[in-house]
């Protein structure tokens, strides 16, 4: 479901020179350290509406995602939760795509430049 979609970058290097050019680095690092709570709350609620069989619950999640993910810089999650939203025609095929958003989650958080407990470094430097 998602193959296409796991070619894409992790990151979206524009939205992150956003963010490091509004925020000073503890921000910043602060704020990215903050991108797998919210959004595994995101993805909590599109399982809670997958297990009530409510696929508009689970769409609207989605954008809460998709919304989240954008402004964290986090672009193939962002498109995954995109895919969710407007895509997808059944619950049965949100609920296959679960495992591959946690692991997406834990793939971006550990791409950050620099790490949680490091000094972002500019994205090419």
């Amino acid at each position: 479901m998602f193959d296409p979609l796991r070619q894409m970058p992790l990151l979206d290097d524009a939205q992150l020179e956003l963010l490091r050019e509004a925020l000073d680095e503890e921000e910043l690092r602060a704020m990215l350290s903050e991108l797998p709570r919210a959004a595994m709350q995101a993805i909590a609620s599109i399982q809670a509406a997958v297990q009530s069989n409510d696929i508009d619950e689970a769409r609207r999640s989605a954008h809460v995602l998709k919304g989240v993910a954008s402004s964290f810089g986090a672009a193939r999650l962002a498109a995954m939760a995109r895919a969710i939203e407007l895509e997808m025609a059944t619950i049965d095929c949100i609920a296959k795509c679960l495992p591959d958003l946690v692991a997406t989650v834990e793939q971006t958080a550990a791409a950050f430049p620099g790490g949680a407990a490091q000094p972002l470094a500019r994205v090419g430097s």
